[in-house]
């Protein structure tokens, strides 16, 4: 019997209470309206590094335990990276500065907690990925060139978007988990690039929303040149606990 049930209010509410909600760390974090008390007003970190001789694909890679981690692009053919970090001033007594570095063509940030904004330029491709045990991951890519993205979280919800001026690399996979919690996504691939889409849960619902893709089974779609594509996105995603809402346009 099939894991996946298409039940859309049930989806709608576990996507927005669950996902929207976890992502509201970010906001929460970045908003910083914490001033009432000394331990908990915020602590701001920024770090960038241009592209300068840097060829080739680039990895980031991103390990925060706790908080929220947004990653956008930026028209910017010299900008290798930008981060934005902030933590409560308690958690910079506790764990100090997150680590950020920059060797071998990979970009790392780690810490403990905290929330970070993070932007990417234009003039190299790079690979993404994103690990927390509990938090929000929002994702949008556009205009750079992007090979293969992993977003996970233990307790949390991720939020990614494509857009149809993302340059895509080679043949990537998209890979998008969470044990409890929510994934909301929508993709809008350039033209000619075939897309694969295929959701699970274990317990809970996918919800997808796909009027030009070619529908596989309820929770797997592809668009109608996915075999025949000279490039093709091959997306996963998967919830033990939660709700899953996908626009494929």
């Amino acid at each position: 019997m099939s894991n996946y049930e298409r039940n859309n209010t049930m989806v709608a509410c576990i996507v927005a209470v669950i996902a929207v909600g976890a992502l509201a760390v970010v906001g929460f974090t970045y908003l910083g309206n914490l001033d009432f008390n000394w331990n908990l007003t915020p602590v701001h970190f920024s770090y960038d590094e241009s592209v300068g001789s840097t060829t080739g694909t680039v990895a980031l890679d991103v390990d925060i335990a706790t908080g929220g981690v947004q990653v956008k692009f930026e028209d910017n053919a010299t900008l290798l990276y930008r981060i934005d970090f902030v933590m409560e001033n308690r958690s910079y007594v506790q764990y100090g500065e997150p680590t950020v570095a920059f060797a071998d063509n990979v970009i790392t940030l780690q810490h403990e907690v905290g929330g970070a904004n993070i932007t990417l330029g234009t003039g190299v491709n790079y690979t993404i990925t994103v690990e927390l045990a509990t938090g929000g991951i929002a994702v949008i890519l556009s205009e750079g060139g992007v090979g293969n993205v992993s977003l996970t979280t233990g307790t949390g919800g991720i939020d990614l978007t494509i857009l149809d001026d993302v340059t895509v690399v080679g043949n990537p996979t998209i890979s998008l988990a969470t044990t409890t919690g929510g994934v909301a996504l929508v993709v809008d691939l350039p033209v000619g690039i075939g897309g694969s889409f295929d959701a699970s849960t274990v317990t809970g619902g996918v919800n997808v929303l796909a009027p030009s893709w070619v529908e596989i089974s309820s929770s797997h779609y592809e668009t109608s040149d996915y075999e025949t594509a000279l490039q093709s996105v091959t997306i996963t995603a998967h919830v033990t606990t939660g709700g899953i809402q996908a626009t494929l346009t």
